[in-house]
């Protein structure tokens, strides 16, 4: 292992993955029956860094890895035996330790966003699984995919770091796995059309927290209030439904106040009730001459108009951390038909992705060139599985500084150079 190597993955995995940790959960989840020749963490490491194959022969790949950084052979049964519901338990647990870190150190956006304390963006994604295990993960398209499970992330997009996460079936609605908490309070919530519940925004804000969502074109409520002053005899829109007040127009953005019905659930055996709420809803001029709309809460003040474009840009960085997972951590083939064992690879992967994530936010070098995240998981996957006896026998405790990664330049660099990329647009930052 290269020096930079050395000081770019080896303090990411001594800091979250503490060998005496994990094997001290590891007894209290019996994760082994008896004390014998396997060492947990070491089967942990590799499990989490070591998949350079998908499907089926995962395992098998796995094995041979093991042997090779312990210089132990086991039986394929004796090594599969060892992928068990505590083991599963136990890779969620570092899972959600590693959670935990990231949502303890926010990164505070600069610039336009800097009066949030966050910036996270939420979505969904489904990955198949083996159709025997339907009763667990329900799939929706019965043809082609009996069982899926689907995957409900929160993203940081400051940096690509997971801050949140829940495992459901398909058939599990987006906007009813957002789990509303007082730790949304300051910060802002970029969602897609899946989320567009009156109801879920009602929560959010009720909590202080503020959120930015496209809504389907479909939808006519009425307008109560227009936000912005417009110069001559401009018509007013108060009193009329969106559809109405944007048909014929031609301004080039529209801030006006939409009164949305929301369902507020019974208490203590109460009735549900319907409830009126006011959001802001803001609809951009395309060249086209068609209008995009999206609903927020925010006021003028913490987010502008003319900049509520460019920031829901920021949402496509979940959609990278899936990729990246997919794509870049072995989630999108499974290799077993054993829930706990399905389990385990889902959250090793995301473990993966994360701790890559997180070993990017560590390097400076993004301050001067962009670096494409799925090409950076890529390398940092390749490089800690190539290198994985090092990391083991090198474990350290302190956390190093991390090395500009300049030789890297060619190989990282995202090659669509010409594109701007939206997240350097936030740049300000100040942890």
């Amino acid at each position: 292992m290269t020096p930079a190597e050395r000081r770019l993955i080896l303090p990411i995995i001594a800091r979250h993955l503490d060998p005496d940790r994990v094997r001290r959960k590891a007894r209290l989840l019996k994760v082994l029956k008896r004390a014998g020749k396997v060492d947990p963490y070491v089967l942990l490491v590799v499990v989490i860094l070591a998949i350079t194959v998908r499907g089926p022969k995962a395992i098998a790949d796995l094995s041979r890895t093991y042997r090779r950084v312990t210089g132990i052979k086991l039986a394929r049964s004796s090594f599969w035996s060892r992928f068990n519901p505590p083991f599963s338990l136990l890779v969620r647990w570092v899972l959600d330790e590693l959670v935990s870190a990231s949502r303890a150190e926010p990164m505070r956006p600069g610039g336009v966003l800097a009066g949030f304390v966050d910036v996270i963006a939420v979505d969904a994604t489904v990955i198949k699984v083996d159709d025997s295990l339907r009763s667990v993960w329900k799939g929706c398209r019965t043809n082609s995919a009996k069982a899926a499970v689907k995957i409900h992330a929160w993203v940081r997009v400051l940096t690509g770091e997971l801050v949140k996460y829940r495992l459901t079936k398909e058939a599990h609605a987006d906007c009813k796995a957002l789990r509303v908490d007082a730790s949304l309070r300051g910060a802002l919530l970029l969602f897609d059309r899946g989320y567009a519940s009156p109801s879920l925004w009602r929560r959010i804000d009720s909590v202080g927290g503020y959120f930015l969502t496209r809504i389907p074109a479909g939808w006519n409520q009425e307008i109560t209030k227009d936000n912005r002053r417009h110069r001559g005899r401009a018509r007013s829109l108060v009193g009329l439904n969106l559809k109405d007040a944007l048909d014929g127009l031609h301004r080039q953005l529209v801030d006006v106040m939409v009164s949305f019905s929301c369902r507020v659930r019974g208490y203590g055996g109460g009735k549900a009730r319907k409830v009126w709420h006011d959001f802001r809803v803001v609809a951009v001029r395309h060249p086209d001459g068609t209008y995009h709309l999206y609903a927020t809460n925010a006021p003028e003040r913490l987010l502008p108009a003319d900049k509520i474009r460019q920031v829901y840009r920021l949402r496509w960085e979940v959609e990278t951390f899936f990729k990246t997972l997919k794509s870049g951590s072995g989630g999108n083939e499974l290799p077993s038909a054993k829930r706990h064992t399905v389990e385990a690879f889902l959250y090793a992967g995301l473990i993966r992705a994360s701790l890559a994530m997180r070993a990017r936010v560590k390097s400076d070098w993004e301050k001067t060139r962009h670096i494409n995240p799925l090409q950076w998981v890529r390398w940092w996957a390749t490089a800690a599985s190539q290198h994985l006896s090092d990391l083991l026998a090198c474990i350290v405790p302190s956390l190093v500084d991390v090395l500009e990664l300049e030789g890297w330049c060619g190989a990282l660099a995202d090659p669509n150079r010409a594109r701007q990329v939206t997240r350097l647009a936030f740049t300000e930052t100040q942890q």
